[in-house]
């Protein structure tokens, strides 16, 4: 199986990055033999929607799960919607996350970890209702914001329509 870890260097022994929108390296590893691919990230100096970008250009490293301090609501939106799992891993190297990840002792994120714009310098608050709060109220904010967004595509797409006609 392959994760992606959201770290700090580009390599097992990196630690891992407080935030993933932001983290300087994603080290894609297989967890069967450990061998791994590091990328720089792309949206590190992004102004805004550094956490889309980064989850975006996860998406198209194919991996089964993110491991990561912290995920914004964005960027979990995305991961989710691509059917991606994601699992806190807090402290520590990407070897040792990867190997908690091996053993089941890593908690599964419910929600997002972070709030918007975390990775922004100044603004390093973190949300502890990401991940002890109350997770099933979050999931179903979730799913109505989806289907809200789905509504407004729906009628934009109805808008588009009758002004070409």
């Amino acid at each position: 199986m392959k994760v992606i870890v959201s770290s700090l260097g580009e390599n097992l022994d990196s630690k891992i990055s407080p935030i993933f929108g932001r983290a300087q390296w994603f080290i894609l590893v297989d967890t069967d033999d450990m061998s791994h691919e590091s990328f720089e990230n792309p949206s590190t100096s992004q102004s805004s929607g550094a956490g889309i970008m980064a989850a975006q250009f996860v998406l198209k490293k194919d991996p089964a799960s993110v491991l990561s301090a912290n995920i914004g609501p964005n960027a979990f939106e995305v991961l989710q919607a691509g059917s991606i799992s994601c699992y806190i891993a807090e402290n520590g190297t990407v070897r040792e996350a990867v190997d908690s990840f091996i053993n089941d002792k890593l908690r599964k994120m419910g929600s997002a970890t972070a709030n918007n714009h975390t990775g922004i310098a100044g603004n390093s608050e973190v949300s502890s209702e990401g991940t002890s709060g109350n997770v099933e109220e979050l999931e179903m904010l979730t799913e109505k914001l989806r289907d809200l967004r789905a509504q407004v595509a729906d009628i934009l797409e109805q808008l588009d329509t009758i002004s070409e006609g």
